[in-house]
């Protein structure tokens, strides 16, 4: 199994080599004991020793039972060494401090002070026994040795001081990243949400919430509103006879919260202690989004739900806020559109159908007076009129059509994404589109684009991969979607264990859930290292048919 080798691993074996080697230079240099010969063979014997270690403690940094035994061992064999070459004399008496920091940073506290007491203990008893010449008492023995065990204490505590800062702060960058993955995920749902997923709002945050806090319980309660119908309240942690009585509560504070501008700690009678943010468009106010508080939470984690709350309630009020804006914006231009209609039709077509209508009646009033020529006459100027107006009406009801007009068509949205995607992260992606989108439901656009560009965006960030193939299949009854990369794979249980623990599987999980909603089937296939497979078949109009 090759594991790559982590820059602490690069340091720890740059440390050990250098250490062995000014240690083993040292013992050569020392003119007593065995021959030169002798020193060279166990100096040899020590580097391939070390080198094995090194290696078996790379693979062994995710086993710690495994992993203390493996610096046990070589603890015990340097013990050995030490004892040998000389006891407090040995040249190697320094070189013990590699399974001590190898402890000190990757196993217990309590671990690598017992590994270094122990040392102490061994190398104290031993060299009083038995190397003892000149017959100094026990405490003189030590105290001669001072400096040596005072050197090793020193450098144990500032290596774990070290390590617990490093941890520290791989922690805080764990969750940062963890964070910034679930706030993207978050925003790429709901700015391609349809106008159905956008009454779910609440729902989306209130599910972000718990994910980003890691608490259990969440809320996000809708004030109000006058004239038209808000989101519906959500909660995520609450049983549904729960929810009654959340909302219930919250909306005897009404009045509070709408003069609320900043955070809020509020314990709620029968519910517990809550930290709530108001929401607040530019226009008005929204409502809150709110946590229940655990009573072992600190003041360093309260400073950190604060902050994620009140990110999230300035992007569900930009969200809500756009939504709304896109609302009026989408009435004006089919009012605007309609007017147009009116007027060309008015203009032109309902002209030209009067004077039909008009020479058609005429014409069966006086046909019988009219000679062979003039009646032909007359019906092919009736007929040349319906021709010119057959023809205004289909400039009309092309000029509304993006593929007719040469306007920005759904595919050409795609394409131009992908395209952006590859040149953004240096990634091939190959694009394969059999069939025409023309006459496919806006919803189907909608879920396709998001499964799409999340299952991509996936294979990039997630699966480091240097290659995505897309094939979209568009028939009148069935739409088939192919998305396979060459990244580095993951193990699809464990994924879907750990979405429903929500610790992960959250781009999969939503495109799961698109699929499915358009009454389609979602597989996915992956191992590690063997890329990533996903295979999507929506049968067309079965969704029209489910929301008639």
């Amino acid at each position: 199994m090759n594991i790559k080798a982590t820059a602490d691993d690069k340091v720890i074996t740059i440390y050990r080599n250098i250490s062995l080697s000014l240690t083993s230079l040292m013992y050569l240099l020392d003119h007593t004991g065995p021959s030169v010969f002798y020193k060279s063979l166990l100096i040899m014997v020590l580097f391939l020793f070390a080198q094995v270690f090194t290696i078996y403690y790379r693979r062994l940094r995710k086993w710690p039972r495994v992993l203390m035994l493996a610096v046990s061992i070589e603890m015990a064999g340097l013990i050995v060494l030490t004892l040998f070459t000389g006891g407090y004399d040995s040249s190697f008496k320094l070189y013990v401090l590699n399974p001590v920091l190898i402890a000190a940073g990757s196993l217990s506290i309590y671990f690598s002070w017992s590994l270094l007491f122990s040392y102490f203990g061994v190398i104290s008893v031993f060299c009083y026994f038995f190397l003892n010449s000149s017959r100094k008492t026990f405490a003189e023995a030590v105290l001669d040795n001072g400096n040596l065990f005072l050197v090793m204490v020193l450098t144990v505590i500032v290596m774990q001081m070290v390590n617990r800062i490093k941890r520290q702060r791989e922690a805080a960058n764990a969750r940062t990243n963890e964070t910034m993955e679930h706030i993207k995920s978050l925003y790429h749902i709901v700015e391609t949400s349809s106008q159905h997923d956008f009454m779910n709002i609440g729902q989306v945050i209130t599910d972000y919430v718990v994910k980003l806090t890691k608490l259990d319980k969440a809320l996000f309660w809708f004030a109000q509103k006058s004239g038209e119908p808000a989101p519906q309240s959500r909660q995520t942690g609450w049983h549904q006879e729960e929810e009654r009585f959340l909302f219930a509560e919250l909306e005897k504070h009404e009045h509070e919260w709408r003069l609320q501008r900043e955070p809020v700690f509020k314990s709620l009678p029968g519910l517990g202690d809550f930290l709530l943010m108001p929401v607040r468009m530019s226009t008005r106010f929204v409502g809150m989004i709110g946590v229940k508080l655990e009573a072992s939470e600190g003041l360093e984690g309260r400073r950190w739900y604060i902050q994620q709350l009140m990110f999230l309630s300035e992007l569900s009020a930009i969200i809500l806020e756009r939504h709304e804006l896109g609302v009026i914006e989408n009435r004006l231009i089919i009012t605007n559109e309609q007017n147009r209609i009116a007027d060309e039709m008015h203009d032109s077509v309902s002209q030209s159908l009067f004077g039909i209508v008009y020479a058609t009646h005429s014409l069966k009033q006086t046909w019988r007076k009219m000679s062979e020529s003039e009646l032909e006459e007359q019906i092919e100027l009736i007929h040349d009129s319906a021709t010119k107006v057959a023809k205004e009406l289909r400039i009309t009801i092309y000029s509304l059509s993006s593929k007719k007009s040469g306007g920005p068509t759904w595919l050409g949205m795609v394409r131009s994404h992908l395209k952006s995607l590859s040149r953004l992260n240096d990634v091939e992606i190959e694009l394969k589109i059999t069939g025409d989108d023309f006459s496919l439901p806006y919803p189907y656009h909608k879920a396709l684009f998001r499964i799409i560009s999340e299952a991509t965006g996936n294979a990039i960030r997630h699966g480091a991969a240097s290659r995505v193939d897309v094939e979209l299949s568009l028939k009148p009854k069935w739409i088939r979607l192919s998305i396979v990369d060459d990244g580095v794979g993951f193990d699809t249980d464990l994924l879907w264990t750990e979405s429903e623990d929500n610790t992960g599987g959250l781009g999969m999980k939503n495109m799961q859930y698109l699929a499915q909603s358009l009454g389609g089937d979602f597989q996915l296939s992956s191992s590690e290292n063997a890329g990533t497979r996903i295979l999507i078949s929506i049968p067309v109009g079965v969704a029209e048919l489910k929301n008639a």
